[in-house]
């Protein structure tokens, strides 16, 4: 409306020139009042119609707290005049963050796309995206503007964020109650040969670090006198016993930084316990959901965690339909559960309850307080705690 008003000021003072000053420069200057506004408006209803606009991602993958670009093209088909100005306004997911403008203006002024690079850094683990979130045409005298974004496909950039692998050092309440979650007693187990080799070059069975709760007969003690600490035997039927995990990842609100931090939190969280699990000599199944598809990792080694991760850089909330593929999980046991609900979430966390007998870790600033029997409690340092 300003610049209407300014524009009609200027016809103004041309009739006036023309009127009481020099007749042909005031008709001149009204003349090209005249064809630039006519050109300003034929150019504008021709980009309306043939501009386009997309972003894509240079790299499909990064680390947490790298900073990098995405490409944001405009292409014109009224070429070899230049497009009205163009107004973009970007808009991320709250696990990565635009580094400097959202909003962005440009001329397409060739028949070559006119590409801008925006600088991106990624904050939280999981499937981020930067997208259009409008688009719109000014013409050059600033009187009219139009929204095209409805005219226009979608348009994301798709980026994954690898979580980290965090060394949380040796938790041994979690461990414990772990291992006693596992498939096997123990204390009913028979002594048997120390006739095999482990990695270590010591005769016996494989080894894992004493945890406070262990049967005091599977201490091999001459070993742990060699080693200065208590060592632990693992047979062959030990060794072979897995923890079942699950992540569950329930749709919310991904321009919540909440949101977006209790998934990374959640997700580094189960990392740390299959890493921990793996230091001491302990294999596990992890399930897990990407895009609609239930996964299932094998985890006995650090290399299999490596794996892990870079395939969890692209989890994300889950539509209810394909939340829960956990009958085939459960019927084998009772899972150990990593969820990212939070305590506002209240059918999301009443229908996992429903669905999973088991145990569950939680987010500590989720808000959830002891919801079922056995419930720990995650810290940002990736501290467990279980709730008494």
């Amino acid at each position: 409306m300003k610049n209407a008003i300014g524009y009609l000021v200027c016809g103004m003072v041309a009739v006036f020139v023309a009127y009481f000053i020099n007749a042909s420069g005031g008709l001149l200057l009204l003349e090209l009042l005249g064809l630039g506004f006519l050109m300003s408006t034929l150019i504008f209803f021709l980009s309306q119609r043939k501009m386009k606009c997309r972003i894509r991602a240079i790299s499909e993958i990064a680390a947490k707290k790298e900073r990098f670009e995405v490409e944001l093209e405009l292409s014109s088909m009224i070429f070899p005049l230049p497009t009205a100005m163009a107004e973009i306004t970007l808009e991320a997911t709250d696990n990565l963050k635009i580094v400097g403008e959202t909003e962005i203006r440009a001329i397409v002024m060739s028949k070559s796309p006119t590409i801008i690079r925006i600088p991106v850094e990624a904050v939280y683990c999981g499937l981020g995206a930067v997208t259009v979130k409008k688009f719109a045409v000014h013409d050059y005298l600033g009187i009219k503007d139009t929204d095209i974004t409805g005219r226009m496909p979608p348009s994301s950039a798709l980026i994954k964020v690898l979580p980290d692998i965090p060394e949380t050092g040796t938790q041994r309440e979690i461990l414990r109650a772990t291992a006693e979650n596992s498939a096997y007693d123990e204390d009913t187990e028979s002594e048997t040969n120390e006739t095999s080799l482990t990695p270590t070059g010591f005769p016996g069975f494989e080894h894992r670090e004493y945890i406070p709760g262990d049967s005091l007969k599977r201490i091999n003690w001459k070993l742990s006198t060699k080693k200065d600490e208590l060592l632990v035997r693992l047979d062959e039927k030990v060794s072979a016993s897995s923890q079942i995990f699950m992540l569950d990842i329930p749709m919310g609100n991904l321009y919540n930084g909440v949101y977006m931090k209790t998934i990374d939190n959640i997700v580094e969280a189960a990392l740390a316990m299959l890493d921990m699990l793996v230091r001491q000599g302990f294999e596990s199944e992890f399930n897990y959901n990407i895009g609609g598809e239930w996964r299932k990792a094998e985890i006995k080694q650090y290399g299999d965690i490596l794996l892990l991760q870079e395939d969890l850089a692209a989890v994300q909330g889950l539509a209810p339909e394909n939340r829960f593929g956990y009958d085939e999980i459960t019927a084998k046991t009772q899972p150990i559960c990593f969820s990212s609900c939070t305590a506002d979430m209240q059918g999301e966390l009443q229908y996992l309850l429903e669905k999973v007998k088991g145990s569950f870790v939680f987010a500590k600033n989720s808000g959830i307080e002891k919801v079922a029997e056995n419930v720990w409690l995650v810290d940002e340092n990736l501290e467990f705690e279980r709730l008494g």
